[in-house]
């Protein structure tokens, strides 16, 4: 009975603060294109929130390289979103269906998320020559290369298509790369199956599990920056790929 009012505290909690959010957007993020240094720090701020929220500490390795980039990360949960929103700027690529989602939708919209439909071909290049223009003027992109949430021990094979975006850059003078980076969940110092949403069950559902955690350290590796400098797309998802399963295999 204790757990059950602990976690209905928590939730109460998140519905206000999501409300608080929706205030903000319609405030403060009217023009998602022209993001001022404030807006983005309001941004920062809301997702740092929410991650405090869900009991989640962040323990930052690495930096971030200050040059142009793609970030790719490693996918495991809803939560990554929150995570890496709550520490730089960026924008996300997620399936265009989110768009339609209630709410989250429209908040991800708001906020530059940058929808791509599902296998298709001529979306995919026009997503890619969107990228390549966001991170030439100065903008970050994170993707999650991997198509689909796994539950955190190893790191599937990462799908090279949007990595065509700093290929691209070849032909132009402005250099671009890729920075991976590896997210690891723990409860207790280990990995925790609760933790994950691997798309069994509800995005609800989950939430309403880790509610009833009272401390999640979630550790994020930004790893070498790689140039994409004669590079091919492949070559270049395969050597974030190598990177990031070296720092998971002995950070699990």
């Amino acid at each position: 009975m204790f757990l059950f009012f602990k976690k209905s505290y928590r939730f109460i909690r998140i519905i206000l603060h999501v409300l608080w959010g929706i205030i903000q957007v319609v405030y403060h993020l009217n023009e998602v294109d022209s993001l001022s240094e404030k807006e983005k720090k309001i941004v920062l701020n809301w997702f740092d929130k929410f991650v405090q929220l869900l009991n989640i500490e962040k323990k930052i390795h690495g930096e971030i390289h200050p040059e142009n980039q793609l970030m790719v990360a490693n996918h495991i949960s809803w939560k990554d979103i929150l995570l890496l929103n709550s520490i730089y700027p960026t924008r996300f690529v997620a399936m265009s269906e989110i768009s339609k989602w209630p709410i989250v939708g429209w908040l991800s919209t708001k906020v530059g998320t940058l929808f791509v439909k599902r296998g298709n071909i001529s979306d995919i290049r026009r997503l890619n020559e969107q990228i390549y223009n966001l991170i030439a003027a100065g903008e970050r992109v994170t993707l999650f290369p991997e198509g689909a949430t796994s539950d955190g021990s190893e790191i599937a094979h990462l799908y090279p298509g949007l990595f065509q975006s700093v290929i691209s850059s070849s032909e132009n003078d402005i250099p671009l790369g890729v920075q991976p980076i590896v997210i690891v969940y723990k409860v207790d110092d280990s990995l925790s199956p609760h933790i994950p949403f691997t798309g069994k069950g509800s995005m609800l559902g989950n939430l309403w599990t880790v509610l009833g955690f009272d401390h999640i350290t979630a550790d994020i590796y930004f790893t070498s920056y790689i140039s994409s400098e004669n590079m091919t797309r492949k070559t270049l998802s395969k050597n974030s790929l190598q990177q990031m399963r070296e720092i998971l295999s002995v950070k699990i």
